[in-house]
């Protein structure tokens, strides 16, 4: 048979630590989690059925075949998904040799690390409210194995130790020193996603267009721009092959002279991570970040790439003019062949002045029968940009800007595609906006002698009200867009920007609380070096008067608790008083039921019962004779 471990508290263990597996289960491969599954199902029927465990030669085969699973999977037993996955893979392989306390004690020591480890997979308040209550199930099915108080008992009690834990924590938080990490991770491949890539190719952005997480965040600190105005500058691309265009190297040197004009905008954005070098700014960036500059396409550039969530300041002018740039040759470049009726159609405006060449593309789209959509025929091949000017004459962002620029090469005016996001919503409940992915767009910009480079944007041209009004406006078809990136019922829009809001609280205040932030604080509290004489005397008096306030609270409030068993005997001493049968002091429970039976004949075995039952469990540690206990207290008359 299995072990002496009792059944219930056992399955509360499995339980537990299904519960532990759950946020690792949704990121592990739908192999490793249903084999991870399948084996807690099997240890809870061995539990249930009372079944012999597994011999030591099987469970070397089952944590050989979970180690596979995740080597063909993460090529790793190490790192942050690699070793995650084998610590949940052995703590799970555990459960099958659980024979003593002293393994329910390892088991759930593996469980307090997975807990933790839960923090490598996301920092969001779900994943906090599954940490507390995931480190309450297992200090509370430790508590189980050691006391014989009922289930309503324990959680009181658990919940008075999370409150007296709290404040400690939250001193810890704000006040512990955010020096360097204290931990690393070896090098995998990076969690973080983007909307955006080093290179343009008919359908990328349609396919965002379907994707409603954020991007960014923006707070201003005057006037918000129209949204005709909020182009977020991202990557410039200026090679084309024929098929897509593609991104150069983001160099500082060269590139024009810039001549800001118009209104000063300042802002603060909370950008997303995307595993790329560049920065998002409004046309065009005039002050960055000390890690930040600007190349020789005008673009935002980091020096190293955006992996985690960025918050910084920028200065932008929505006007400007550039003069001698060193990059126009690459603004003329074109495949040698290809796209034939474009190149003719673009060779009739080539003794125009250039702002006519200008003209003539939009006049060419906006008067051409064209459509705007997110789904557009798939349009592939070295005359794509014929396909899609003469044949099609449907497609998203992208499509236009790239026909209109090549259009303009192909008329001599330089031109190049500017990928990034243009518009937002704004949430007024945190005054600040809300850049998703789906905004992601793409325009041209062309080179005007006097002025330089000048953004033109041809999808203007057929969806003006995607300019003006946002994405959901520039289709006639609702049903194009998903559900909530249409028009979703304006009850269920506000609950969305409520969300956002709390989510943004928490990114900047929890998870964006960094040493800076920190800094920040301790200034304001008159201290100016981290570890100082000063700092530590302030950091040992705060723990010590919280401490303190919570020793005396707990010396004031405590009584003499009673366990489970002396609970029922006084509350059968009580009915017994009733009856006049009064015990003493030092009255023992044989003597008193000795006595109590001489009085009341009629309830001798009721009452002899009920002594032996609470000599057997309070002194005997017996938990089957608690409950005959309670059952024998509660139905004896008084």
């Amino acid at each position: 048979m299995n072990t002496s471990l009792e059944r219930r508290p056992l399955q509360y263990l499995i339980a537990t630590f299904a519960l532990v597996l759950l946020p690792h289960g949704l990121q592990f491969s739908p192999w490793l989690t249903l084999a991870l599954g399948g084996l807690l199902l099997w240890r809870a029927w061995i539990s249930y059925r009372g079944h012999t465990l597994p011999s030591t030669a099987v469970r070397f085969l089952l944590a050989l075949g979970l180690f596979a699973l995740i080597w063909l999977e993460y090529q790793s037993l190490i790192g942050r998904q690699g070793g995650v996955a084998a610590l949940a893979s052995l703590a799970t392989v555990k459960l099958f040799e659980t024979r003593s306390q002293r393994d329910i004690k390892l088991v759930s020591l593996l469980a307090y690390f997975l807990v933790g480890a839960g923090f490598l997979i996301a920092q969001s308040q779900w994943i906090l409210l599954w940490a507390i209550l995931a480190m309450l199930a297992i200090t509370g099915q430790l508590m189980q194995w050691q006391s014989t108080q009922a289930w309503w008992a324990l959680s009181k009690q658990l919940l008075l130790m999370l409150l007296e834990a709290l404040p400690i924590a939250i001193l810890l938080f704000f006040f512990f020193p955010r020096l360097t990490p204290l931990w690393s991770m070896p090098d995998e491949q990076l969690s973080a996603r983007t909307g955006l890539s080093d290179e343009m190719r008919p359908g990328n952005f349609s396919q965002l267009a379907k994707d409603q997480s954020v991007a960014f965040r923006v707070e201003f600190e005057g006037a918000i721009p129209k949204p005709a105005a909020r182009y977020w500058r991202g990557p410039v691309f200026d090679f084309f092959d024929g098929e897509g265009w593609q991104q150069p190297s983001m160099d500082q040197t060269g590139g024009p002279s810039i001549e800001t004009r118009g209104p000063l905008l300042a802002y603060t954005m909370t950008m997303e991570p995307h595993n790329r070098n560049w920065l998002l700014a409004l046309d065009i960036p005039e002050s960055l970040p000390d890690t930040a500059m600007l190349s020789n396409r005008m673009q935002a550039v980091n020096s190293s790439p955006i992996t985690e969530r960025q918050r910084y300041r920028i200065e932008s002018h929505s006007a400007w003019k550039t003069t001698s740039d060193d990059t126009l040759p690459a603004a003329l470049q074109l495949p040698k062949a290809g796209n034939p009726e474009a190149r003719k159609l673009a060779a009739s405006w080539s003794t125009l002045p250039p702002i006519e060449r200008v003209n003539r593309g939009l006049q060419w789209i906006r008067n051409g029968g064209y459509s705007y959509t997110v789904s557009p025929p798939l349009m592939n091949g070295t005359n794509s940009i014929d396909s899609f000017l003469f044949k099609y004459k449907q497609g998203f962002c992208e499509h236009y800007a790239g026909a209109f620029t090549f259009l303009m090469r192909a008329a001599g005016v330089p031109s190049r595609v500017v990928g990034g996001y243009q518009g937002g919503q704004w949430n007024q409940n945190g005054q600040y906006l809300i850049v998703r992915q789906a905004n992601a767009h793409a325009w041209t910009e062309v080179w005007l002698a006097g002025n330089g480079w000048q953004r033109v944007d041809p999808t203007a041209m057929v969806a003006p009200a995607r300019i003006n009004e946002g994405l959901m406006n520039g289709f006639n078809n609702a049903d194009a867009l998903p559900f909530m990136g249409g028009a979703p019922p304006a009850w269920l829009q506000d609950l969305r920007l409520h969300w956002d809001s709390l989510v943004n609280n928490w990114n900047q205040w929890v998870i964006g609380y960094d040493m800076r932030k920190q800094m920040q604080l301790f200034k304001k509290l008159g201290i100016d070096e981290v570890l100082s004489s000063e700092f530590i005397l302030r950091m040992l008096l705060a723990i010590s008067v919280v401490l303190i306030t919570l020793f005396l609270i707990a010396t004031r409030s405590a009584k003499p608790k009673q366990d489970g068993a002396s609970q029922l005997w006084q509350q059968f001493c009580r009915k017994l008083a009733k009856r006049g049968c009064i015990r003493a002091p030092n009255e023992g429970p044989l003597t008193f039921s000795l006595r109590a039976s001489l009085l009341w004949p009629e309830y001798n075995n009721a009452i002899n019962y009920i002594a032996q039952q609470y000599i057997a469990t309070r002194y005997g540690g017996d938990a089957e004779a608690l409950l005959k206990l309670q059952q024998a207290v509660r139905h004896f008359h008084s």
